[in-house]
């Protein structure tokens, strides 16, 4: 009688190159950031017409921004979890459907009332999303590379807004501003329906759920098609055997410091970069800078923000991820001070957003990158749920923050200044970060 073949999937991965099945998987993962980009940069660029058609006062905007930021955080908080349960496909799928469905309704809306509605629906599905697509992004990846595949899926989120800001100059001038919510819509329902044919289950979620081994070993050789796996092998994955995520275990085996660090730099890096997208041509007008001005330099700052996402995982995994992160942040936050000192000088502002896209993109890919690798498997996507909920619940409170200064009468340079001093304080609880001993070695080698 042979013996049974006994398989680590965690280590087999971790002892092998990236392959073509893995990058698509990869690429499906950032097509999802994408998306969350798009959506973001497109709410600002309709503002104007849903305004003028819907009568809204411009001050009520606040609240339409941070609709749909409130429903990211909710769907974080509570389908992160959920991803933990029923599965990373399951959750991510669904959401991105939801998502879809509810971005078209943005279209359809006829109210204030209806518009805060579909738009908080809309971001309950993003934020159910994300934290199953960084977890199935990472556990296809070697440990090795995971803050880096993180912070490459994670440079979606600013080349969605570079697509969506160059789509929508184009679209709505023709066709509405609806038009813009149309193609936001029917691009994840397509994108569901794609990763419903070409998307695996994570592995790691199978084997530590119980799946049964036939199920496990096909799904091992769609990864791995030049290996030999039999149907009734034992699988493992690097010995995570608990079946349930639970949010008490993000503050168990001495996590709790570093999980309330995260939440605390989510909170602050989230909140400077959506207020950036949302509030900048707001509150750069009275200083006499354009609408096409203001778009421009949002452009700039999209666009740098791809290469700073990008380089996030080089520099995490070359040098320690803790100073990566409070260099990158820090520098950031000083970038985007300068935009509102340099106003109305162009030349300045458009200077300080490309800063700003560059070291804020880097530094808010490297903190997703380092969340994904503080956590095991079996509470990833609780852990990166709900530090993405404390940044969402950031990207939320932040409009209205401003909104509540702009109405206090607070100048322009003063709310840049403010902005910029709670993300430096972000990027400072960094240095408290202590990963895992294994995880450190890794993320560093």
């Amino acid at each position: 009688m042979s013996e049974r073949q006994t398989l680590d999937i965690g280590q087999w991965i971790d002892d092998q190159p990236i392959k073509s099945r893995q990058w698509m998987i990869i690429a499906l993962c950032a097509s999802v950031a994408l998306l969350d980009g798009l959506d973001v940069q497109a709410i600002g660029l309709a503002a104007p017409g849903i305004g003028a058609e819907l009568h809204i006062p411009p001050q009520n905007f606040g609240t339409v921004f941070s609709a749909a930021l409130a429903g990211l955080a909710l769907g974080a908080f509570f389908l992160g979890p959920l991803a933990d349960r029923i599965g990373r496909k399951r959750v991510l799928i669904g959401s991105t459907l939801f998502f879809g469905l509810f971005t078209i309704a943005t279209a359809l809306a006829a109210s204030f009332q209806t518009l805060l509605v579909y738009r908080f629906c809309a971001g309950l599905g993003l934020g159910g999303a994300m934290p199953s697509f960084i977890s199935l992004a990472t556990e296809f990846v070697p440990r090795a590379r995971r803050a880096g595949i993180v912070s490459l899926v994670w440079a979606g989120f600013p080349l969605g807004g570079v697509i969506g800001g160059l789509l929508g100059s184009q679209i709505i001038p023709l066709y509405g501003w609806q038009s813009i919510f149309w193609v936001g819509g029917l691009a994840p329902i397509a994108l569901a329906l794609i990763l419903v044919g070409f998307l695996p289950e994570s592995l790691a979620w199978l084997i530590t759920r119980g799946a049964d081994s036939t199920t496990v070993a096909t799904s091992v050789r769609k990864l791995f098609p030049d290996r030999a796996v039999s149907d009734d092998a034992s699988f493992s994955f690097s010995a995570q055997t608990e079946r349930r995520g639970r949010v008490v275990e993000l503050f168990q085996e001495q996590r709790t410091v570093g999980t309330i660090c995260l939440w605390v730099s989510f909170y602050f890096a989230f909140m400077i970069l959506v207020s950036n997208s949302s509030w900048t041509p707001l509150l750069l007008k009275p200083q006499g800078i354009t609408v096409q001005q203001s778009s421009l330099a949002l452009a700039l700052y999209n666009f740098a923000s791809v290469f700073g996402s990008g380089a996030a995982g080089y520099l995490t995994i070359k040098f320690k991820p803790q100073i990566v992160l409070v260099l990158t942040i820090i520098g950031g936050a000083l970038a985007y001070a300068s935009i509102g000192w340099t106003a109305p000088d162009v030349t300045g502002i458009f200077v300080g957003e490309a800063l700003f896209g560059l070291l804020m993109g880097c530094g808010s890919s490297g903190l997703i990158g380092l969340g994904a690798i503080f956590y095991p498997s079996r509470i990833r996507s609780t852990g990166v749920g709900w530090a993405t909920a404390a940044g969402r619940f950031g990207s939320f409170s932040g409009p209205l923050f401003i909104g509540f200064l702009v109405a206090s009468g607070v100048k322009a340079p003063m709310i840049f200044a403010l902005l910029a001093a709670g993300a430096g304080i972000g990027g400072l609880v960094c240095l408290a970060l202590r990963l895992p001993k294994g995880e450190a070695k890794q993320a560093t080698t």
